[in-house]
């Protein structure tokens, strides 16, 4: 990862983070270990002040119906971390118009705190294709990133088990992976959730989006740009 110097500014910036997280009836063995991570992203959130101050982090979980777990702003008022459990479709239409609302809500609610956003970043992480059509997902997607939507989100995603490398392609704007053949999905599950958290704390290094170059375990997938 590159890491660009800080800029000192008499402003304080931000980076408004959603952790999508594919909780459908497929992930329920990696229930257990899906909390255990989030709870490790939390807790160097919580004990690392320069972290904390530049990353907001919101947990989105989703399957038939999308979730929010913790919401972004309210993160210094939760006294007990909320778990995901798995069950249900892999829906990514419902999942898209949430985060647009998530958006929408939580970009000024930052601005009114005198902090100055970056554009949002999703990390989706998937086991599966989406189950609505893809019509239906396809125009929620292109909602969400809207060229003329000015908080429009920055989209990595992971995938493995039976994730489609075209699906992922599609849905991501900075980088998509997908795991390699015979990767077993617990240890692609585990080796993705590290790369969230490893961009997440190079991030506040830098100040501003960090990816990485290489997941261990994934391969890269070509991003399918649209020319409007």
């Amino acid at each position: 990862m590159a890491v660009a110097p800080s800029v000192e500014g008499p402003f304080k910036k931000g980076l408004p983070v959603y952790a999508v997280l594919d909780t459908s009836g497929s992930m329920g063995r990696f229930e257990e270990l899906l909390n255990e991570t989030l709870e490790s992203i939390y807790e160097v959130i919580d004990t690392t002040p320069q972290v904390r101050e530049f990353i907001h982090l919101s947990v989105v979980s989703f399957n038939t119906q999308p979730h929010v777990v913790t919401n972004m702003t309210e993160f210094d008022d939760v006294t007990t971390l909320p778990t995901v459990s798995c069950a249900g479709t892999t829906n990514f239409a419902p999942l898209f118009r949430k985060l647009r609302d998530c958006i929408e809500s939580d970009v000024p609610a930052l601005s009114a705190r005198g902090i100055k956003v970056l554009r949002p970043v999703v990390f989706l992480l998937t086991d599966g294709i989406p189950t609505d059509s893809d019509e239906q997902w396809t125009r929620s997607l292109d909602a969400l990133l809207d060229p003329s939507w000015r908080p429009r989100p920055n989209i990595i995603s992971y995938g493995f088990g039976e994730a489609q490398a075209e699906v992922l392609g599609r849905v991501s704007t900075v980088a998509a992976y997908i795991a390699e053949p015979g990767q077993d999905n617990a240890g692609a599950l585990s080796e993705a959730l590290t790369s969230l958290l490893n961009s997440m704390v190079a991030s506040a290094k830098a100040q501003e989006l960090q990816v990485a170059e290489e997941v261990k375990g994934f391969r890269s997938v070509p991003l399918d740009y649209v020319d409007l």
